[in-house]
């Protein structure tokens, strides 16, 4: 199993075990299988996005602080940010078809992606988080996204907005790498 498998399982076990929850409970608030998230933990299986959503939610953390190795902190971005191309914190998903590139603080209340997605990259199944609202502005290629029932088809330069705590789930429905930038906004703690 590859090393980002192995750090984003380890993640989840050190902050579970941190915060005193069994992954008996992790279980059952997920739906998913106490060895599916044994073996995630382990290293030995790979998690969809929205699977490492759901247990991330479950655990009151953000996705993506177990992309980036850091604990989470309770305290403002700088007012001012500046993110250079050759500075930007990259993800890189257990798909292996999707990278995001940070282009915002990590810390705040708003968190600003570029993302390549590659042909058949998606997220997996519907999944949700505690952020307000989401923009996502398609720069190249097709994406496909549902939120709640409804299913939608976006092109390069078409843009989308909706609350993040609907059910969504999504994928790049065109042969080419997709391109998008993703606006993510957090409640204020």
């Amino acid at each position: 199993m590859d090393e980002i498998n192995i750090s984003i399982g380890e993640q989840i076990r050190s902050i579970r075990q941190a915060k005193g929850i069994t992954i008996n409970y992790i279980s059952k608030k997920t739906g998913f299988t106490s060895s599916f998230i044994s073996q995630l933990e382990r290293g030995l299986t790979k998690g969809s996005i929205s699977s490492i959503q759901k247990i991330a939610n479950e655990l009151d953390i953000k996705i993506s602080s177990l992309f980036y190795n850091i604990e989470e902190e309770d305290h403002k971005a700088p007012s001012i940010s500046i993110t250079r191309k050759d500075n930007r914190r990259t993800i890189n998903y257990p798909d292996e078809k999707t990278i995001d590139y940070l282009l915002s603080e990590r810390k705040g209340n708003l968190e600003v992606f570029y993302t390549e997605i590659k042909q058949g990259g998606e997220s997996g199944e519907y999944y949700s988080h505690d952020s307000e609202k989401e923009c996502i502005i398609v720069l190249k290629g097709q994406m496909e996204i549902s939120v709640d029932e409804s299913k939608y088809v976006l092109n390069a330069g078409d843009t989308i907005n909706f609350c993040s705590q609907s059910p969504h789930a999504w994928k790049n429905a065109g042969e080419d790498t997709l391109e998008v930038i993703w606006i993510i906004t957090h409640p204020n703690y």
